[in-house]
């Protein structure tokens, strides 16, 4: 696997899952939505900073996403882990930055069926909690 894979799996899946690291150590799969902009990689959260799988993030735990349909966390976060994952690390995305309303876009692209949780991942609680996915260093 490589961060090829991450690229393509967050740009061709709707549902991608995003695997963190709790404060005991066990890992938790977390169903999530994934934007592709000029072949970057971005996620947000739709709770904003109070979304668990957000803190581990941002407070340096490891951080991967499933190489598949992410879509099965939400079934079955237990089985999600099951699958291939590949780390990674991320880079928070400034609400000012440029890349922002070219996410924006994107999200109503690809998630264009889902009008209400769009609206949501618009909000600027959401856009502050922008993250560009990076390969592991």
């Amino acid at each position: 696997m490589s961060f090829e894979d991450v690229v393509r799996t967050l740009d061709e899946t709707d549902v991608v899952a995003v695997v963190t690291t709790r404060a005991s150590g066990d890992l938790v799969a977390t169903p999530i939505w994934a934007m592709v902009v000029d072949g970057v990689p971005y996620v947000r959260s739709v709770k904003g900073a109070t979304a668990w799988w957000y803190r581990h993030v941002r407070s340096g735990r490891p951080v991967a996403f499933v190489i598949g349909d992410g879509a099965i966390a939400e079934r079955d976060r237990k089985a999600a882990l099951d699958l291939p994952r590949q780390l990674v690390a991320t880079e928070y995305v400034p609400v000012d930055d440029e890349v922002q309303p070219r996410i924006d876009a994107e999200l109503r692209r690809k998630y264009a069926a889902s009008p209400e949780p769009v609206r949501m991942m618009l909000t600027d609680d959401a856009r502050s909690c922008t993250l560009r996915i990076v390969a592991a260093g």
